[in-house]
């Protein structure tokens, strides 16, 4: 599932991953409000939409520059559909017409799969370290596109409820490499990847970007199923992400 590919340094301009029509964004959620602005100036040639420094908005969710509501951060499937159960159910959806977002933090799925392994304890635990966290993204990937063709999306469309994307972040608390390595793996078709300012600049010093064409649904369904056997369920993670 390594999609990273060190290249060259490359020149100005919207990096090459756009051609696998997902959408880079700019994190400054963890920016303070004085380093925001020159780092959403420097980006702007990039990033496709901005999380503002001072969200603001009730707990769990918070708009984007343009407008976007971001609900979240969830683990996976579970709590992506938790999430999204009132606008299925008829009941007005909280964003209205607007665009919706919903978040899955790559870094924090690794984090909480990372410490139940490590109170497992053995050398068996460690292997799957920091594998979690792309292989939930594919997983979610596959559930949300079969999930927008169900009878209940269905219903839920022709009452005008606006389509959720999946929204990728990277951060707390992935440094840069870790941060542009998790934005190649999850470059998928129709989603956003969020990354903050030196990610964002790590990713876009490469020349070209082998960005997946779809869910590889072959390994995250290995490393769900070596997960399973030390009684982690990834696709039944739910609750909020941590957030630092």
């Amino acid at each position: 599932m390594n999609t990273l590919t060190r290249l060259p340094p490359r020149p100005a301009g919207p990096p090459r991953g756009a051609t696998a029509k997902a959408e880079l964004w700019l994190d400054l959620r963890h920016t303070s409000p004085e380093a925001a602005a020159p780092d959403h100036a420097g980006a702007a040639h990039t990033a496709h939409d901005v999380l503002p420094a001072a969200a603001g908005g009730p707990p769990g969710e918070h708009r984007s520059a343009r407008g976007v509501l971001v609900a979240g951060p969830v683990l996976g499937i579970a709590g992506y559909r938790r999430l999204t159960r009132e606008l299925l159910s008829g009941a007005p959806a909280p964003s209205g017409a607007r665009p919706l977002a919903v978040e899955y933090s790559v870094p924090a799925v690794d984090a909480v799969v990372n410490a139940r392994l490590d109170r497992i304890g053995g050398w068996e635990a460690k292997a799957p370290h920091d594998r979690a966290g792309i292989a939930g993204a594919h997983l979610l990937y596959d559930a949300f596109r079969r999930d927008l063709r169900s009878p209940a999306w269905g219903r839920a469309l022709g009452r005008g409820a606006p389509v959720p994307r999946l929204l990728w972040s990277t951060r707390p608390p992935a440094g840069p490499d870790r941060g542009a390595e998790y934005a190649e793996r999850c470059l998928l078709p129709g989603t956003a990847v969020a990354l903050s300012p030196e990610a964002l600049s790590a990713f876009t010093r490469h020349a070209a970007v082998t960005a997946p064409a779809s869910a590889d649904l072959a390994e995250a369904r290995r490393v769900a199923g070596i997960l399973d056997r030390f009684g982690i369920r990834l696709a039944a993670l739910d609750g909020p992400a941590p957030r630092a």
